[in-house]
């Protein structure tokens, strides 16, 4: 009776949760994502601290900074999670996440290497467009500050989509992608680029 309980719901409303949407892992839950695309290859690892609320880490080797098209360099990131439900009504959701950290880049031929902290916000739509099948539109400030003879603030403005194919209820095919340009203080705006494709697992 549970399993049918359950499965009516996930048809009425799609899966309970999501890793590019809004939707969270249930208290005591965990989720593992690893990914890749540009500006990198990432692993990330959820926790479901109280309802509505998801908090962990992600890790990360680059090889474009901070998702700018022109700049291409070997990197690596490290984030702390925050993913909060604000509201939910049937098949819609939306949320917040803000993904803070440092990030390190050494470009071939400049010395020292290049330091910051990212300090990124994000604002997610969710969309259950079926039982196994979920919409995000993400709206993104994904802001860092570089430190060092550069010493400035940027501010990427990003708009995309993501979409995820969940297999079974804990195992989820995703991509994503986003486009938009970084505004800089004392440097031209760039394009900048963040897509990927990746899998996730609840348990």
């Amino acid at each position: 009776a549970s399993a049918l309980a359950q499965t009516e719901t996930e048809a009425e409303s799609g899966q309970s949760w999501s890793a590019v949407g809004p939707r969270t892992i249930e208290s005591g839950g965990n989720m593992l994502e690893v990914s890749a695309g540009w500006p990198g290859l990432s692993v990330a690892y959820y926790r479901g601290v109280v309802p509505r609320l998801n908090l962990g880490v992600r890790a990360g080797f680059h090889y474009g900074i901070e998702g700018l098209l022109l700049q291409v360099a070997p990197g690596l990131k490290a984030q702390l999670l925050l993913k909060w439900l604000l509201l939910e009504a049937d098949r819609i959701s939306l949320g917040l996440v803000f993904e803070p950290g440092p990030i390190f880049y050494a470009p071939p031929g400049q010395v020292p290497t290049r330091g910051g902290f990212a300090i990124p916000l994000g604002l997610r739509l969710g969309i259950a467009a079926a039982s196994a099948v979920s919409v995000a539109v993400m709206i993104d400030l994904p802001m860092w500050v570089e430190f060092g003879t550069r010493n400035n603030f940027n501010l990427p403005i990003l708009t995309g989509v993501g979409v995820e194919y969940f297999v079974t209820s804990h195992l989820a095919l995703l991509a994503r992608a986003q486009l938009g340009p970084t505004l800089r203080v004392g440097w031209p705006a760039e394009l900048t680029l963040n897509a990927s494709l990746g899998v996730a697992f609840r348990f």
